[in-house]
């Protein structure tokens, strides 16, 4: 055999090898939705005021459509195979807009893009977003959210509530599922919380 027909054969037994990797590896791709559901039934508005919610920012971290699993103290991996169906500032953004109008704490909740001007903006940063694997044991869903709300006055905006609000939610397992489940738990206590403490915040803004 001539060097040259050895060399080649060598290149596609490599070439062979890395193909077979590459199929064996593949997998099909799971995409996931909160689904997060308010046990209250929807009320008649509470309040004269309008309110927009912008599409809130997220950590970099976080902002892809992969899961994000955090696996030690500093050590964090995306899953490319489990992903979230939109990005999930737009989702949660979404959540929460359809919590607030089912809510009735404002006369309306204003679609985006609406020419009308609004009593009040709010607007969120996710800033955690992940199962947190560190403890084998007892693994839990990370959430955290900040809110602020924005109150425009002539040319004057003003932020009169801000709050951060944070889960972790247990997880029965380690599956993409399991995670997700545990995501719209926590999501659905986020908002909870955010729904009461604006109460609080808009009758004392009315004086009722």
């Amino acid at each position: 055999m001539s060097r040259v027909s050895a060399i080649v054969r060598s290149i596609l037994a490599v070439s062979a090898l890395a193909m077979g990797g590459c199929a064996q590896s593949t997998a099909p791709k799971e995409y996931f939705m909160l689904d997060v559901a308010r046990e209250a039934q929807p009320v008649a508005a509470r309040s004269d005021a309008t309110v927009e919610v912008r599409r809130f920012s997220i950590n970099t971290a976080y902002a892809s459509r992969n899961l994000v699993y955090r696996l030690g103290e500093v050590q964090y991996e995306p899953d490319f195979y489990r992903q979230f169906m939109i990005s999930p500032a737009i989702m949660i953004t979404e959540v929460t807009r359809h919590w607030l109008a089912d809510a009735g704490l404002f006369k309306q909740v204003l679609p985006p893009g609406s020419p009308a001007v609004p009593t009040y903006t709010l607007q969120g940063l996710v800033t955690a977003l992940y199962g947190d694997f560190t403890d084998k044991a007892a693994p839990t869903a990370a959430l955290r959210i900040r809110f602020f709300l924005v109150r425009h006055v002539d040319d004057d905006d003003t932020v009169v509530f801000a709050q951060s609000y944070r889960t972790a939610g247990p997880l029965p397992d380690r599956t993409g599922p399991a995670l997700i489940q545990a995501f719209s738990k926590d999501m659905a206590e986020i908002l909870t919380a955010l729904e009461a403490d604006l109460a609080k915040f808009l009758a004392a803004e009315e004086g009722t």
